[in-house]
Protein backbone atom coordinates (compact mmCIF):
# COMPACT_ATOMS: atom_id res chain seq x y z
CA UNK A 1 0.00 0.00 0.00
CA UNK A 2 1.21 3.61 -1.15
CA UNK A 3 1.76 5.60 2.01
CA UNK A 4 0.46 9.19 1.74
CA UNK A 5 2.40 12.41 2.91
CA UNK A 6 0.63 13.95 6.27
CA UNK A 7 1.95 17.24 5.34
CA UNK A 8 2.50 20.15 2.92
CA UNK A 9 5.68 19.34 0.87
CA UNK A 10 5.38 23.30 0.06
CA UNK A 11 5.69 24.21 4.14
CA UNK A 12 8.09 22.44 4.41
CA UNK A 13 10.50 23.15 1.82
CA UNK A 14 10.51 26.79 2.47
CA UNK A 15 10.91 25.43 6.22
CA UNK A 16 13.97 23.90 4.93
CA UNK A 17 15.08 27.12 2.80
CA UNK A 18 15.22 29.02 5.71
CA UNK A 19 17.42 26.42 7.82
CA UNK A 20 20.22 26.57 4.80
CA UNK A 21 20.12 30.54 4.66
CA UNK A 22 20.30 30.74 8.21
CA UNK A 23 23.23 27.37 8.85
CA UNK A 24 24.23 27.37 5.19
CA UNK A 25 24.68 23.81 3.48
CA UNK A 26 27.80 22.06 5.05
CA UNK A 27 26.45 23.29 8.61
CA UNK A 28 23.16 21.73 7.82
CA UNK A 29 22.40 18.05 9.55
CA UNK A 30 19.53 15.87 8.93
CA UNK A 31 18.31 16.49 12.60
CA UNK A 32 18.80 20.13 12.13
CA UNK A 33 16.24 19.70 9.35
CA UNK A 34 14.01 17.23 10.94
CA UNK A 35 13.48 19.18 13.89
CA UNK A 36 12.75 22.60 11.80
CA UNK A 37 10.95 21.10 9.29
CA UNK A 38 8.54 18.78 11.79
CA UNK A 39 8.91 15.86 9.39
CA UNK A 40 11.37 12.54 10.38
CA UNK A 41 14.61 11.94 8.23
CA UNK A 42 12.70 8.59 6.59
CA UNK A 43 9.89 11.63 4.95
CA UNK A 44 12.66 13.89 4.14
CA UNK A 45 14.72 11.00 1.87
CA UNK A 46 11.16 10.01 0.47
CA UNK A 47 10.28 13.06 -0.51
CA UNK A 48 13.63 14.42 -1.03
CA UNK A 49 16.24 11.40 -1.68
CA UNK A 50 18.89 13.40 0.25
CA UNK A 51 20.30 16.55 1.86
CA UNK A 52 21.36 18.11 -1.57
CA UNK A 53 18.71 17.33 -3.27
CA UNK A 54 16.23 19.04 -0.31
CA UNK A 55 18.80 22.15 -1.16
CA UNK A 56 18.38 22.59 -4.49
CA UNK A 57 14.74 22.06 -4.17
CA UNK A 58 15.28 24.74 -1.39
CA UNK A 59 17.12 27.11 -3.45
CA UNK A 60 14.82 27.19 -6.21
CA UNK A 61 12.08 28.05 -3.44
CA UNK A 62 14.00 31.17 -2.67
CA UNK A 63 14.35 31.90 -6.15
CA UNK A 64 10.30 31.70 -6.22
CA UNK A 65 10.27 33.45 -2.62
CA UNK A 66 12.24 36.14 -3.92
CA UNK A 67 10.67 36.89 -6.90
CA UNK A 68 7.23 37.29 -5.20
CA UNK A 69 8.88 38.65 -2.29
CA UNK A 70 11.79 41.21 -2.27
CA UNK A 71 11.94 41.69 -6.19
CA UNK A 72 7.98 42.02 -6.90
CA UNK A 73 8.91 45.68 -7.48
CA UNK A 74 11.71 45.51 -9.74
CA UNK A 75 10.10 42.80 -11.71
CA UNK A 76 7.25 45.11 -12.78
CA UNK A 77 7.25 45.60 -16.72
CA UNK A 78 7.87 48.88 -16.41
CA UNK A 79 10.17 49.01 -13.34
CA UNK A 80 13.20 51.58 -14.12
CA UNK A 81 15.81 53.68 -11.84
CA UNK A 82 13.46 54.83 -9.64
CA UNK A 83 12.26 51.53 -8.42
CA UNK A 84 15.57 50.42 -8.65
CA UNK A 85 17.29 53.29 -6.46
CA UNK A 86 14.35 52.47 -4.23
CA UNK A 87 15.04 48.98 -3.70
CA UNK A 88 18.95 49.26 -3.54
CA UNK A 89 18.22 52.27 -0.46
CA UNK A 90 16.28 50.00 1.33
CA UNK A 91 18.81 47.16 1.05
CA UNK A 92 21.50 49.28 2.77
CA UNK A 93 19.29 50.66 5.48
CA UNK A 94 19.17 48.01 8.45
CA UNK A 95 16.24 48.97 10.04
CA UNK A 96 14.01 47.80 6.73
CA UNK A 97 16.75 45.31 5.01
CA UNK A 98 14.14 42.07 4.27
CA UNK A 99 17.46 40.05 4.31
CA UNK A 100 18.58 41.64 7.69
CA UNK A 101 22.21 40.12 8.53
CA UNK A 102 21.33 36.42 6.58
CA UNK A 103 22.58 38.17 3.52
CA UNK A 104 21.10 36.20 0.41
CA UNK A 105 20.75 32.59 0.27
CA UNK A 106 22.54 32.41 -3.12
CA UNK A 107 25.31 34.41 -2.66
CA UNK A 108 26.25 32.71 0.84
CA UNK A 109 26.16 29.43 -1.28
CA UNK A 110 28.29 30.71 -4.14
CA UNK A 111 30.71 31.83 -1.70
CA UNK A 112 30.58 28.51 -0.01
CA UNK A 113 30.17 26.00 -2.35
CA UNK A 114 31.19 27.67 -5.18
CA UNK A 115 32.13 25.86 -8.89
CA UNK A 116 32.89 22.61 -6.25
CA UNK A 117 29.47 21.40 -6.93
CA UNK A 118 27.90 21.05 -10.42
CA UNK A 119 24.39 20.26 -9.94
CA UNK A 120 24.56 23.34 -7.10
CA UNK A 121 26.01 25.81 -9.10
CA UNK A 122 23.49 25.27 -11.88
CA UNK A 123 20.59 26.39 -9.37
CA UNK A 124 23.06 29.49 -8.74
CA UNK A 125 23.59 30.48 -12.07
CA UNK A 126 20.14 29.99 -12.67
CA UNK A 127 19.15 32.35 -9.93
CA UNK A 128 21.36 34.75 -11.38
CA UNK A 129 20.56 34.71 -14.48
CA UNK A 130 17.57 35.97 -13.53
CA UNK A 131 18.12 38.80 -11.48
CA UNK A 132 20.44 39.77 -14.87
CA UNK A 133 17.79 39.56 -16.48
CA UNK A 134 15.23 41.59 -14.45
CA UNK A 135 18.35 44.16 -14.57
CA UNK A 136 19.15 44.73 -17.75
CA UNK A 137 15.15 45.12 -18.46
CA UNK A 138 15.37 47.92 -15.35
CA UNK A 139 17.90 49.45 -17.65
CA UNK A 140 16.10 48.78 -20.61
CA UNK A 141 13.23 50.74 -19.37
CA UNK A 142 15.23 53.42 -17.60
CA UNK A 143 16.36 54.17 -21.18
CA UNK A 144 13.02 54.52 -22.83
CA UNK A 145 11.99 56.74 -19.83
CA UNK A 146 15.25 58.84 -20.26
CA UNK A 147 16.26 58.42 -16.85
CA UNK A 148 19.64 57.36 -18.23
CA UNK A 149 22.12 57.92 -21.01
CA UNK A 150 20.94 55.61 -24.41
CA UNK A 151 24.76 54.94 -24.80
CA UNK A 152 25.53 52.99 -21.75
CA UNK A 153 26.50 49.14 -22.44
CA UNK A 154 23.43 47.31 -21.42
CA UNK A 155 25.03 44.14 -20.50
CA UNK A 156 28.00 45.32 -19.10
CA UNK A 157 25.97 47.64 -16.27
CA UNK A 158 23.74 44.46 -15.86
CA UNK A 159 26.65 42.70 -14.85
CA UNK A 160 27.86 45.57 -12.76
CA UNK A 161 24.55 46.09 -11.01
CA UNK A 162 24.56 42.21 -10.40
CA UNK A 163 27.79 42.39 -8.76
CA UNK A 164 26.55 45.36 -6.56
CA UNK A 165 23.38 43.09 -5.35
CA UNK A 166 25.65 40.39 -4.56
CA UNK A 167 28.26 43.16 -2.64
CA UNK A 168 25.76 44.60 -0.73
CA UNK A 169 23.98 40.98 0.89
CA UNK A 170 27.54 40.70 2.03
CA UNK A 171 28.48 43.77 2.98
CA UNK A 172 25.48 44.10 4.93
CA UNK A 173 26.62 41.27 7.12
CA UNK A 174 29.08 43.43 8.42
CA UNK A 175 28.94 47.42 7.73
CA UNK A 176 26.85 49.84 8.97
CA UNK A 177 23.67 51.49 7.55
CA UNK A 178 25.69 54.91 6.29
CA UNK A 179 28.24 52.71 4.94
CA UNK A 180 26.00 50.53 2.86
CA UNK A 181 24.53 53.99 1.71
CA UNK A 182 27.73 55.20 0.13
CA UNK A 183 28.21 51.86 -1.62
CA UNK A 184 24.72 52.23 -2.63
CA UNK A 185 25.37 55.93 -3.60
CA UNK A 186 28.09 55.37 -5.55
CA UNK A 187 27.00 52.75 -7.87
CA UNK A 188 23.75 54.79 -8.44
CA UNK A 189 25.54 57.47 -9.98
CA UNK A 190 27.83 54.90 -12.33
CA UNK A 191 24.51 54.68 -14.25
CA UNK A 192 22.59 58.26 -13.28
Amino acid sequence: MPRYKNYDENLVLEKAMNVFWEDGYKATSIRMLEKEMGINQFSIYASFKNKKELFIKAIQKYREHTAKNIYKDLLKPDAGLSELKTFLLKAADKKTAKFKYKGCLVVNTAAEIGIKDADINREVIMYYDSIYNMLRNILLNSIAKNEISSNINVEQYANFLLGVMQGISVASKTMNTKQLADFVSVAIAQIE
